[in-house]
């Protein structure tokens, strides 16, 4: 019972520091918002959304290949998380991968058609890919 409680709490904690990260982030506090996300993680190991805010962070900081590996864990706990399939291939995207990077995208839209980041993502448009619903 207590074991529980105490997971309990580190779960509630992870969420705020998951949030904090979150409203860093919104404020273009990308290097506090990372330190944040990673507090999160520390605390629920499990939370594919702290691993997938990392990444964002990551990426925003511009140290894609470490994005990267944050998005793969963020699917790796939780495969069927669509940010995380938007995420990489935004990453790809940068990285040049276009390849990859539309594989990433078409399986977000197969998990969720109406998944509008994936479809229009403003983040891959810039290097023209070709997708079956229009030009990216």
């Amino acid at each position: 019972m207590m074991e529980t409680k105490e997971s309990e709490q580190r779960k509630k904690q992870a969420a705020f520091w998951l949030e904090y990260s979150q409203q860093l982030s919104t404020a273009i506090r990308y290097g506090e918002a990372l330190a944040a996300a990673e507090r999160a993680v520390q605390l629920d190991e499990t939370c594919t959304e702290a691993w997938y805010a990392r990444g964002t962070c990551q990426a925003m900081l511009a140290q894609y290949e470490l994005a990267l590996a944050e998005f793969e864990h963020a699917l790796a706990l939780d495969i069927s998380y669509v940010p995380a399939w938007d995420g990489k291939a935004w990453v790809l995207g940068i990285l040049g991968d276009k390849a990859r990077a539309m594989k990433a995208i078409d399986r977000a839209l197969e998990l969720d058609p109406e998944y509008f980041e994936a479809v229009m993502n403003p983040r891959i448009n810039d290097g023209g890919l070709q997708h079956p619903h229009g030009t990216l």
